[in-house]
């Protein structure tokens, strides 16, 4: 045995026995039974909390959420091959182990990892007993969901030659005992559970999850097809072919089914994208993975100033060749559901790209976002030219879906379904700074906000794979990471056993090569003090929080669902106060929601006046469908809206100013990022603070570039400065 491994079974004996880590009884006996209600019902029982879940709709308001039940795991089918297979989206796992001889070990080193003080690949490495997987950190591969346990096991684990087995070739690694337990226990990526076999007992990790997103989609044939015998109908200039089935219909002379190899031409065609992306940085980071998504099927991006000839008609019956800029073939459209109007935004967006499709040009328009799953098949009703309308959770998947559009279809895809890791690289819009995405949804239930209904249940990323990707982005260059969550506090809640997103900012922030790490966004009601006392700890961690508040009336925070108060808020702004006295401190407000009165909007700016935010992003309450908030009769008045909103902005600019003019003369540490668009010859970089900085400097020498900046000028939200060899100057606070 080596010195490390040595060393760590150490650690692992001297736990001792009255504090080891004690597994949920379900997981000791290694299965999740799903206690559901009548088969027909789509309320079912979590198996953790015993709480009751909505298969279909999980974020209804009112119900309590289990992301591991939003895909059906109940298929009568299941384990069936041939003409009855399973229906069932869910088609494999990835999954890692490691091999104990006791136990109490496995245990131990449970608890270990669900601190994130140990790497479970690291560990597999070092202490697993499973030499067919040691060298790989563990890693089994694909199990196949469809394996069929109906029959006995023989004594050692194995099913009978008669039954099909598609994961046979892991009989030896993981025995069908332990596979049984595993497959038929609800889970997501990021669990990690304890089942035993005959070789001993396994800590097995679900990695990644593979499904079948097809399978969630609603398809729409765009025309209809007359085939008599092996006579093909052409109809609205596309020949359609039939193969043995319907489904197996091909479009010929379609752009898009030349790309994807749905056509039978064998010639390839250059077809370009373009993305517009409205809202937040949840909305920037799944364009970047569409556009990767993108790129890899064989479509290139649109260059703006790209020229290409064209044949028009003359009065007098001939033809000349004109120059025109070039239109994109696939656009897409990325969109945001928070503000009011957002649905005509889409409409107006699109009105240019649907003139075009109906003047007969070969065009594929997709609406991803916030409104396509808000909005759903009632898109196509209003703009019957959209190819693909997809909701948030499929913009890794967007390649899967459009083989259904080069096939000829209308496709929605806004069922629920589990998060699956990206099978390509996103397309970064910067070299300097990336977003990572840690967790995705929202399980709260703010009686304003449509976020729960559009971006779905909280799901979060597995350490392994945050990190992995966090790594590669160094080895790229990149210097500056942004773990996005739209409620990244709740990061780790929702797996077994439960994660703290205060250990995942240590890990993240201590990986070789990071010279910067920000997150957002915060929630109060679960903002916890260990996550400030990580950002004091982590050297890359940067002095910055965005903490929306919404309001600083307790009776305003209470009609909003908040869950928390003024002086729960107040509480963190003391503590990272008290432990980063220097640092930047955002937030979000909601003027005018309904039932305000002029006094709860004084408190609010009363909270404002306590704190003296670096920025606030201030908005008039809108109402958006399908919260409650909108449908309550003590609406407040637009005018009093707009006045309470201005009033707010003049404080907000007031104490902005105030927080940059005390920067003056200092020098600060700037992350040089972009050109300033409007001096050329200067380049924009941030503080640790979040504070934008313009400097003289050649962005080609200086991006990517970390420079000390002594501060000439003080702006309302930007400083001004220029490079100095002099230290960075430390806060007179």
């Amino acid at each position: 045995m080596s010195a490390v491994a040595t060393i760590v079974l150490l650690l692992l004996v001297s736990v001792p026995r009255n504090h080891a880590f004690q597994p949920h009884p379900s997981l000791r006996r290694g299965v999740l039974s799903l206690r559901s209600t009548a088969e027909s019902t789509e309320v079912i029982t979590g198996p953790i909390t015993g709480t009751k879940t909505n298969i279909k709709y999980p974020t209804a308001r009112g119900s309590q959420v289990d992301s591991r039940l939003i895909v059906d795991y109940r298929s009568k089918n299941r384990g069936v091959s041939g003409p009855v297979a399973s229906s069932s989206p869910l088609i494999a796992l990835r999954l890692s182990h490691i091999l104990f001889a006791s136990h109490e070990l496995a245990a131990q080193t449970l608890e270990r990892l669900t601190k994130a003080e140990w790497d479970f690949e690291e560990m597999a490495k070092v202490v697993s007993n499973c030499v067919e997987t040691r060298e790989e950190g563990g890693g089994i591969g694909w199990v196949n969901l469809s394996e069929d346990f109906s029959a006995d096991d023989n004594i050692d684990g194995s099913v009978p030659e008669t039954i099909t087995n598609p994961n046979k070739h892991l009989d030896l690694i993981l025995p069908p005992s332990a596979r049984k337990q595993i497959l038929s226990t609800p889970t997501k990526p990021g669990d990690i559970i304890l089942v035993e076999s005959y070789r001993g007992v396994h800590l097995v990790q679900v990695v990644d999850i593979m499904i079948d997103v097809r399978k969630l989609s609603y398809l729409k044939a765009k025309r209809t097809e007359k085939l008599k015998g092996d006579t093909v109908i052409i109809q609205n200039e596309m020949e359609l072919v039939k193969n043995s089935d319907r489904n197996d219909f091909h479009a010929k002379g379609n752009k898009l089914a030349s790309v994807l190899g749905c056509s039978l031409s064998r010639d390839k065609l250059d077809l370009t994208y373009k993305i517009e992306t409205m809202g937040c940085q949840m909305n920037l980071s799944d364009s970047e993975r569409i556009e990767g998504q993108l790129m890899k099927l064989g479509i290139r991006p649109l260059d703006e100033n790209e020229m290409i000839e064209v044949q028009i008609q003359t009065k007098n019956g001939g033809s000349k060749t004109k120059q025109q800029k070039k239109e994109p073939d696939v656009v897409v459209l990325n969109t945001c559901s928070i503000r009011d109007h957002a649905e005509q935004k889409v409409y107006s967006y699109l009105g240019p790209h649907t003139k075009r499709k109906r003047a007969g040009e070969d065009i594929t328009i997709i609406v991803a976002g916030c409104v396509a799953q808000q909005e759903g098949q009632s898109l196509l009703r209003r703009i019957p030219e959209i190819d693909l309308v997809m909701g948030p959770q499929y913009a890794n998947r967007i390649g899967d879906l459009l083989e259904d559009v080069a096939n000829g279809n209308q496709v929605v895809a806004t069922e629920v379904s589990h998060i699956m890791e990206d099978s390509t690289k996103p397309r970064r819009q910067s070299s300097t700074c990336a977003w990572v995405n840690v967790i995705y949804g929202c399980n709260e239930r703010c009686t304003y906000c449509i976020v729960p209904t559009t971006r779905g249940v909280e799901q979060s990323r597995p350490v392994e794979s945050i990190v992995d990707e966090v790594k590669e982005l160094v080895s790229q260059g990149f210097k500056e990471v942004t773990l996005l969550g739209q409620n990244i506090d709740a990061y780790g809640r929702d797996m077994i056993p439960k994660r703290k997103f205060s250990d995942l900012l240590r890990i993240v922030g201590d990986t070789p090569g990071l010279e910067r790490l920000r997150f957002v966004t915060s929630h109060p009601r679960y903002m916890s003090l260990g996550c400030i006392d990580a950002v004091a700890d982590t050297k890359s961690a940067c002095e910055y929080f965005h903490i929306p508040f919404q309001s600083g009336s307790n009776d305003i925070l209470k009609a909003m669902g908040r869950g928390h108060t003024r002086e729960k808020f107040l509480q963190i702004i003391d503590r990272v106060r008290e432990r980063l006295p220097d640092a930047g401190i955002s937030a979000d407000v909601i003027v005018g929601f309904p039932g305000e009165t002029e006094q709860d909007f004084l408190d609010t700016l009363s909270i404002m006046n306590k704190v003296k935010f670096d920025n606030v992003n201030t908005a008039a309450y809108s109402p958006r469908p399908n919260t409650p908030a909108a449908n309550w009769n003590n609406q407040v008045s637009e005018d009093v809206k707009q006045d309470r909103l201005r009033r707010i902005n003049e404080l907000n600019l007031k104490h902005a100013t105030e927080r940059r003019a005390r920067m003056m003369d200092r020098v600060v540490e700037v992350l040089v990022e972009e050109r300033n668009v409007k001096v050329p010859t200067q380049v924009m970089g941030r503080t640790t603070h979040n504070y934008i900085v313009y400097l003289d400097g050649d962005i080609d020498k200086l991006r990517g570039k970390l420079v000390n900046v002594k501060v000439e000028k003080c702006q309302r939200y930007y400083l001004v400065g220029k490079i100095t060899e002099e230290e960075v100057t430390k806060a007179n606070i």
